[in-house]
């Protein structure tokens, strides 16, 4: 069902009433630090940085090459317990030669019509693989997109996740991912930002691995794209 906006333009009149004239400025960075953070290293030096944080964040970091790609994800499947996958409808499986084999692969389906057969099997999947958009070195985090070939179901609700993150998509920080969908302004996409698996430490400050989502995910960089 399409939202609707209630009571804007009383809104929007008790808004300006109280504002007045003020002028609204545009915000200006006291210093240039988040450009220049980190915007020297190479990418051996952020691998280096990544790795080191995947292990903070309780994720698995594997390093391949696109040749290997199809036997390193079904090895790790297989490892996972193998069961139902769950793959996104997306071209690039096939751009990087990816073939996925296990008990049952189901693909997500587009369409609104198919919302609760693909988040069920979502839910009874115990493996997803799907292509990061961007891989944030300096904490460890993949951005993946909620679209019409992949809903964030996909990311969340299988036991294990496995990303594939090629090399080149490999950014120091949040912003220069956030500066790149600035750019292209990328519609009916929902960006998320996932660092390891689901994890809390509300309860009386113990981390709890795999509380509400993924109980692991599975980093697998691809060397050589």
């Amino acid at each position: 069902m399409a939202g609707s906006i209630q009571n804007r333009e009383s809104f929007l009149s008790v808004l300006t009433e109280k504002l007045g004239d003020t002028p609204f400025e545009p915000y200006v960075a006291p210093t240039d630090l988040p450009v220049r953070h980190l915007a020297e290293c190479t990418i051996d030096e952020l691998l280096v940085m990544a790795k080191e944080q995947a292990g903070q964040v309780s994720a698995n970091w594997v390093e391949t090459k696109a040749s290997d790609l199809s036997e390193v994800v079904n090895r790790l499947i297989q490892k996972s317990g193998g069961g139902q996958v769950m793959i996104p409808d997306d071209p690039q499986f096939e751009q990087f030669g990816l073939s996925v084999s296990a008990d049952k692969v189901v693909q997500w389906q587009k369409g609104e019509q198919y919302r609760e057969e693909n988040i069920m099997n979502a839910q009874h999947a115990n493996v997803a693989v799907a292509f990061a958009q961007f891989f944030l070195a300096e904490s460890a985090t993949i951005a993946v997109e909620s679209s019409a070939g992949q809903g964030r179901s996909i990311h969340f609700l299988p036991t294990h996740y496995i990303s594939i993150i090629p090399q080149s998509r490999i950014v120091p920080d949040m912003q220069r991912a956030a500066k790149w969908y600035d750019a292209h302004k990328k519609e009916n996409t929902t960006l998320h930002f996932i660092s390891g698996p689901s994890n809390s430490g509300d309860i009386e400050m113990q981390l709890v691995i795999g509380l509400h989502g993924p109980l692991e995910i599975f980093y697998v960089i691809v060397k050589d794209i």
